[in-house]
């Protein structure tokens, strides 16, 4: 047993192959240490990240879209108070998109207890795809780009939703989100420059949204949510964390980084309502003149 315990490359193995992400960062924040889990929630590989700064790319931030740096940082709260952490956020995969992850930090400490460094373990929290209260029925309806429900099998949703709906019901919240400026990067970079923006917008959406949610392709830049809420402050909240979290979502496009601009429009459908009178009322009709101004989407280098 004394020889098992007195093996640093067996310990090591362990920690590789634990079902969950760790790392392990220095007091200068520097990751030391990177297992297989951290790679398969984040994309990134270890030679990628050790020896950088912790969150130099994982840009981990909360349902408001605020990164967790500063007095925010779960891994500086650590150093300061040598106190283990436990959050709820949002990590940056290396495709672009958020990862909703449970985390927690542990203080590692010297022969002499002087804080040394902190483990950092995450895992994810919001993996369970919102496809699958809808998995029976699909026989191939999902859409090829993004993976999501395709447009058709979201309006069979969504008129299944309405027809279900009776007066003894309050309705369900229904969020419309569109993004913005890719008429203009199409035509810049060709109509296949715009697909890694309809993939990250998909995937962040599926990562960030409860399994009793449901999300699908609508129109060519658009898609539609349906919540089990029918709450208009819970809607409305809704809407605003995934307009923030995709305004924290970037794509790369030949080596350049861009990030995404959306509009999130929100409503609650009730009985007697007409879905695609709604659909159509919930999206500003600048949406698309105010993006051209602005001229979306914005290299990651430029001032948003």
């Amino acid at each position: 047993m004394s020889n098992f315990l007195d093996n640093p490359a067996l310990f090591q193995s362990v920690l590789e192959n634990l079902p969950v992400g760790i790392y392990i960062v220095d007091r200068e924040r520097r990751v030391r240490f990177w297992n297989r889990g951290a790679e398969q929630v984040t994309g990134y590989h270890a030679h990628e990240v050790v020896g950088q700064c912790c969150l130099e790319k994982l840009e981990h931030c909360d349902q408001h879209g605020r990164v967790l740096c500063g007095d925010r940082c779960p891994i500086n709260a650590t150093f300061h108070d040598g106190q283990g952490q436990r959050a709820f956020a949002f990590s940056m995969h290396k495709e672009g998109h958020r990862v909703g992850v449970q985390l927690q930090t542990v203080p590692i400490f010297d022969e002499e207890e002087v804080l040394a460094g902190v483990t950092f373990l995450f895992q994810e929290a919001s993996a369970a795809c919102a496809l699958e209260p809808f998995a029976p029925p699909m026989y191939g309806c999902l859409d090829p780009v993004t993976g999501i429900p395709s447009q058709r099998l979201t309006r069979a949703v969504l008129s299944e939703c309405m027809a279900g709906l009776d007066s003894s019901q309050s309705g369900f919240g229904l969020l419309c989100i569109r993004i913005l400026g890719l008429d203009q990067f199409r035509a810049q970079h060709g109509p296949d420059s715009v697909l890694a923006f309809l993939r990250t917008t998909a995937q962040t959406l599926r990562h960030t949204l409860e399994p009793s949610n449901f999300v699908g392709r609508w129109g060519q830049d658009e898609f539609v949510v349906v919540l089990d809420s029918s709450s208009p402050v819970t809607v409305t909240a809704k809407a605003e964390s995934i307009w923030r979290l995709l305004s924290q979502s970037e794509i790369s496009w030949w080596g350049d980084r861009f990030l995404i601009e959306s509009v999130v429009g929100h409503a609650v459908a009730r009985q007697g309502d007409d879905l695609e009178r709604l659909l159509s009322e919930m999206m500003p009709a600048n949406a698309e003149r105010k993006a051209a101004a602005a001229d979306w989407p914005h290299h990651k280098t430029k001032p948003v």
